[in-house]
């Protein structure tokens, strides 16, 4: 068995490329019209995407086994997402005495945005319309609702900033 930090020999190499190729290609075919994709993007197995109207993700991406998108999203450069991640929308009504919640109806789509230079954990949920900043890394387990800062490491439940993701310069 390699180890991890060994390369991997070139015809594995290749297989990869191609598997890749055409798991994207699956998904651009399937949501042709709403998919919008930069270069060097990479989509793990069993990913599942239903956005409701656009999914547009920029260039040096990578997106991890069992992702679950039920939102429109709009990715940046540079962003890594986890496995089991999901991104689900506003969902059903609920404020209303007159209708119970199987009759109330559905709230408008809802849409995620990640600016770029993101690190989004291990089974993070995203929930409703969120804007991510731009270098935010949103940590492992974390259920975000609201929008988060840039360059901000953020985690709970819910996702809230802890510390800044780079030492902040003193004047000493």
């Amino acid at each position: 068995m390699n180890r991890p930090d060994k390369p991997i020999n070139s015809w594995l190499r290749q297989a990869r490329r191609i598997l890749r190729w055409t798991r994207l290609a699956f998904w651009r075919l399937r949501l042709i019209g709403k998919i919008k994709v930069g270069r060097n993007v990479f989509l793990g197995r069993n990913c599942y995407l239903a956005p409701s109207s656009y999914l547009s993700i920029g260039d040096n991406v990578a997106i991890g086994s069992s992702f679950y998108l039920e939102s429109n999203l709009k990715v940046g450069n540079d962003v890594l997402i986890s496995s089991h991640v999901s991104m689900v929308g506003n969902d059903h009504r609920f404020d209303s005495p007159d209708f119970t919640v199987f009759w109330a109806g559905r709230l408008p789509p809802s849409a995620v945005v990640l600016e770029g230079d993101n690190l989004i954990g291990h089974r993070v949920v995203i929930v409703g319309s969120v804007h991510i900043g731009y270098g935010c890394i949103v940590g492992a387990g974390s259920v975000v609702t609201r929008d988060l800062p840039s360059n901000m490491i953020c985690y709970g439940v819910p996702a809230k900033p802890m510390r800044h993701r780079f030492k902040l310069k003193t004047d000493n």
